[in-house]
């Protein structure tokens, strides 16, 4: 569980509002805490931040952190701190996240646009570590400039009643989701079903015509039919003729004896 990160074993020894901003800065820049409501709820530290007049812009980063964008931190950059770079690649991955939770289909230019990348090798690079971090499940098609998402393995924090609207908008996502994916099983299964019907009637159609076809070799009048079958008749009578004709070999036998006999 995150709530069992090093980082937060540190609460316990913030005691100034320079020794918070610490704790926030480490938190922010950590590559692997993504979740930073355990941080917000906790009233040690938020008092100590807003006991600083130059600490107090680290609630806004905590809160930043925990449920907007980079799209956020651009149109409020005065008023916040200073981003590392370690800061500004888990803002952006995080954006990214919430990215993904609004659309499965992500075309380049937007996340390039959304997320200030210079180039496609940056973006690969940010949706790569995402991977690599469990945060999202996705592929990137180059050749036709998109993100495809199957999942978020990762969520954001829900701070107030702004950040209940947007997960209500998550899960109707997600929802929609499910039901095109449903409606898309059932279409292929439909479609599987009707062949095979087809196919069915087909075999049953093939079955009986060749049932019918052995039926009639089979009939007793299959025969005779042979019979009426031109040249059989005469095949048959010219056996007949050879087997009782003078000019048999039994006969040419029977002559030459008698003529000896004779002689």
């Amino acid at each position: 569980m995150q709530q069992q990160h090093p980082i937060y074993a540190l609460l316990s020894v913030v005691n100034s509002p320079s020794a918070a901003a610490d704790l926030v800065t480490r938190a922010t820049s950590s590559p692997d805490l993504f979740t930073f409501a355990y941080l917000l709820r906790s009233p040690a530290l938020i008092q100590h931040l807003q006991a600083g007049d130059q600490t107090k812009k680290y609630v806004d980063l905590l809160r930043l952190f925990a449920s907007g964008t980079w799209q956020d931190y651009t149109a409020n950059q005065s008023s916040l701190p200073a981003l590392t770079e370690a800061q500004t690649t888990k803002l952006k991955q995080l954006s990214l996240i919430s990215l993904a939770s609004k659309s499965h289909t992500l075309p380049y230019s937007t996340l390039l646009s959304e997320l200030s990348l210079p180039d496609v090798r940056a973006l690969a690079a940010l949706v790569v570590s995402c991977i690599y971090a469990n945060l999202i499940s996705a592929t990137l098609d180059t050749r036709e400039e998109l993100v495809h998402v199957s999942a978020v393995t990762a969520g954001r924090d829900v701070v107030d009643k702004s950040d209940m609207s947007r997960l209500k908008g998550v899960i109707d996502t997600w929802a929609s989701r499910c039901a095109e994916t449903i409606d898309d099983l059932n279409n292929q299964a439909r479609k599987v079903r009707e062949k095979a019907i087809r196919e069915s009637k087909e075999v049953k159609e093939y079955n009986r015509t060749v049932e019918m076809i052995n039926k009639q070799l089979m009939a007793p009048g299959a025969k005779d039919a042979a019979k009426d079958t031109p040249g059989v008749d005469d095949a048959s009578e010219a056996m007949d003729i050879d087997e009782t004709s003078p000019m048999s070999d039994s006969s040419i036998g029977t002559k030459k004896r008698k003529q000896r006999t004779v002689s």
